[in-house]
């Protein structure tokens, strides 16, 4: 017998959107619907603050429910690089603001891959491989921006994301 339960989902507080219950046969498109909807708020707000996206992932926490593989909660995880965002402690230049920012990714891909040499998990080392991608990506992009014009490394982020 076919168990298709419905599946009642809340919003974290001040995420947009309406909570909608589903089925667990539509949990997916539902949770991914939602999560794809915080995207584009994300690009919203990162383009309302002169920002751009640098990164950007949707995770899905899917279990099995009644006779089907149901997602029952959803995460949207962005980066957005805002150029000239002063620190509250202290006031730097765009140029030092990016090499700060570059050092402080060079420091987590030193990280990753101390990490990733340890790890025996198969699972977990491709979490790592994907990660550390990711970040050589955001450095490569902050790099470019200390040579090229800024709308220039809109256009790259824009058809990257």
């Amino acid at each position: 017998m076919i168990s298709n339960p419905i599946l009642g989902y809340r919003l974290d507080p001040g995420e947009p959107g309406i909570p909608h219950s589903a089925p667990a046969s539509r949990s997916i498109m539902r949770v991914l619907s939602q999560e794809i909807s915080n995207l584009i708020y994300f690009k919203k707000e990162a383009l309302r603050e002169g920002g751009t996206i640098i990164y950007s992932n949707i995770a899905l926490d899917l279990r099995k429910r009644g006779s089907f593989l149901a997602a029952v909660a959803g995460r949207t995880q962005v980066f957005i690089y805002t150029p000239g965002t002063k620190s509250s402690e202290r006031t730097h230049s765009l140029g030092s603001e990016l090499q700060d920012k570059q050092q402080e990714i060079e420091r987590k891909i030193l990280e990753l891959e101390r990490r990733l040499k340890t790890e025996t998990d198969p699972l977990e080392r491709e979490r790592l491989k994907e990660d550390l991608e990711r970040l050589k990506l955001a450095l490569n992009i902050l790099k470019a921006s200390l040579r090229a014009p800024e709308l220039l490394v809109g256009v790259l982020l824009d058809s990257l994301v």
